[in-house]
Order: C-alpha cells, then structure tokens, then sequence
C-alpha cells in the first residue's frame, strides 16, 4: 500500500512539474516574439503627443442658410487666436527639432485580451491557450522585462508604476507636470495563436492625451522562425 501512496505522489509531483514547466514554456514563447515585434509595434501605433495636437481655432466658422457649417474665415481671425496660433506653431516646431527621449507609460504585466462572447469568430481561429487561461486558473500574465528590447527612434517604455498614483484614473496623468517628455499610455495583450503556432494575434492600444486614443488587432506571423507583423487591423478609436 505504501509503495502505491509513494507511486501516486510521484506522478502527481511529475504532472506539477510538467505543467509549471509547460506554462513557463509558454510564457518565454511569448516573451521572445513580444522582443521582436515590439520596436515596430511602438513606431506603428504610438505617437509623439506633441506633434499631433491640433490647431487652435483660428478664424469664424461660417454656416449655410440651413445652419449647416461651411468653412472657417481665417481672414476674421482675432488677435488672441493669432496669437495662440502663433505659440501653436512654436511649439510644434521646438517638438520636431528635440532630439530628448519621448516617454511612454506602460504595464509591463501582461494579461490576457478579447472577451470570448464578443470575438467568437478570432477566437475559433486563435483559442485561447487551455492550460494557461481556463477557468479560475491564476497564471494568466506574465511580466515582461522591457528594459531590454531596444526601440526606434524617440520612443522609450517606462513603467506605469513609476509615475504617480492614479487610482487607476489613467487620464490623471496627463495633469501632471513632469521633468521629461511624456506621451502616452501604451497596453498590449498576452498572444493568441492559432493551432498550428505560425500565426497569432493581440490587442493593442495607445492613449496619448486622456481622451484620444485608438485600439488594434494585432495580427503576426512567422517568417523563416522570425515573428513580424502582417496586419493591423484598428477595433476603437476616440
């Protein structure tokens, strides 16, 4: 009797061990194709905020019979928007010529994306993973070590949690008054792949002022053992 108890403890132990070690497997998967995607991910949705304020009223709208608007007379426009204009134009010329960091608030917990009632026909070609997001089981994230992936250009990650406490209001941090550039708020999601694992998709946003923003389906696919992205394909946009 003991040398079975001693039997079934050891398999129990060994199917601990595989499934830990396959969750594990899973994450590094994930943790590798994020590395390579995610310079070009950053030059794809996310932006230098100060570049793509628009431009402050500068003129009189002018309206039809039916009180439809028409078209905006520049040649009434006032001397305070003349001014402002002015400061506008500025500022955006200073942002293009600024050679310092741009940074970017981001979670590097990664969780999992798309609620499966809303995305039945993306899940049916990219399930879930069984083992890692079933049921009340909590090894649904990941961290990632984002210091590490070297980006394009401007851009640089900063973790979320240091900037100042938000109370999850997200759009609070754009009141705040900081020593460097801040952009935006960057979130992306854990992959989903397909069955055969050549290709997978993610959800992916940015956020850059506290009410304009826009959403993404990420679709990526590997080419010769290298994961690119093929598509996106925008879901929101505010």
């Amino acid at each position: 009797m003991m040398k079975i108890k001693n039997i079934i403890g050891a398999l129990i132990l060994l199917s601990s061990m595989i499934c830990c070690e396959s969750k594990k497997d899973e994450f590094e998967l994930e943790k590798t194709i994020l590395t390579q995607i995610l310079p070009t991910l950053v030059d794809s949705i996310c932006v230098d905020s100060r570049l793509v304020e628009p431009p402050p009223p500068f003129g009189e709208s002018v309206f039809d019979n039916t009180g439809h608007y028409v078209r905006t007379d520049s040649t009434k426009a006032t001397d305070e928007q003349k001014v402002r204009f002015v400061k506008w134009k500025r500022s955006k010329d200073e942002a293009k010529k600024d050679t310092s960091k741009v940074f970017i608030a981001f979670n590097p917990l990664i969780k999992k994306g798309f609620h499966p009632y809303s995305n039945r026909c993306l899940l049916k070609e990219y399930p879930i993973s069984d083992f890692s997001l079933k049921g009340k089981d909590t090894v649904k994230s990941f961290v990632l070590d984002f210091d590490k992936i070297r980006l394009n250009n401007k851009f640089k990650l900063k973790s979320i949690s240091e900037f100042p406490n938000t109370d999850n209001h997200n759009y609070l941090l754009f009141e705040r008054n900081y020593n460097f550039v801040f952009s935006g708020i960057f979130t992306f999601s854990r992959i989903q792949f397909d069955k055969q694992r050549k290709k997978g998709v993610l959800e992916a946003s940015f956020d850059y002022c506290g009410k304009c923003g826009s959403g993404y389906n990420v679709y990526i696919v590997n080419v010769n053992g290298l994961w690119v992205i093929e598509r996106l394909e925008e879901t929101w946009v505010s």
